[in-house]
């Protein structure tokens, strides 16, 4: 959120610098990621109040519908998600470790916590964040966002 609210403070700069596809890029990965982390939770509450509403209230067309929207973005949120994270892995020579991808939708409410703990932090102690250590993992010497761009493009 910082990232995105430092660099979109001169968006017509940012543009002109990134051009058409990398300001859209920057968007996406940058604000894209914080907002996709904050809606989570809202998703999750209407599909969980669907299912009860469902249970306890009966079958619904409407409702059913909504619950089949709800599942269909869930499951296609977590696939795509998961997805990334195999392409990592492979990319990192380690897919053994795959079935670590099954606790993507914990990994999500996990990132949906933080999301929401630095947004208040953002907004009540704009000038004091908690910083977290990045170090180098095994064999890797370059910007994590350089290869992410890289394996986004080789799954292109």
């Amino acid at each position: 959120m910082q990232t995105w609210l430092v660099h979109m403070r001169e968006p017509c700069r940012l543009y002109r610098e990134l051009g058409p596809a990398g300001f859209l890029t920057f968007q996406f990965i940058v604000g894209g990621n914080a907002l996709v982390a904050l809606a989570h939770p809202a998703l999750l509450a209407k599909l969980f109040w669907d299912l009860a509403a469902i249970a306890y209230g009966g079958y619904d067309s409407t409702l059913g519908l909504w619950l089949s929207y709800h599942l269909s973005v869930a499951a296609i949120g977590y696939s795509v998600s998961a997805y990334l994270g195999y392409l990592g892995l492979s990319h990192r020579g380690v897919p053994n470790k795959v079935l670590i991808l099954i606790w993507t939708p914990i990994h999500w409410l996990l990132l949906s916590v933080a999301a929401w703990w630095g947004a208040f932090e953002l907004i009540g102690a704009p000038s004091h964040w908690r910083k977290t250590e990045h170090g180098l993992g095994q064999g890797e010497t370059t910007d994590s966002v350089v290869n992410l761009l890289r394996l986004l493009r080789a799954a292109a």
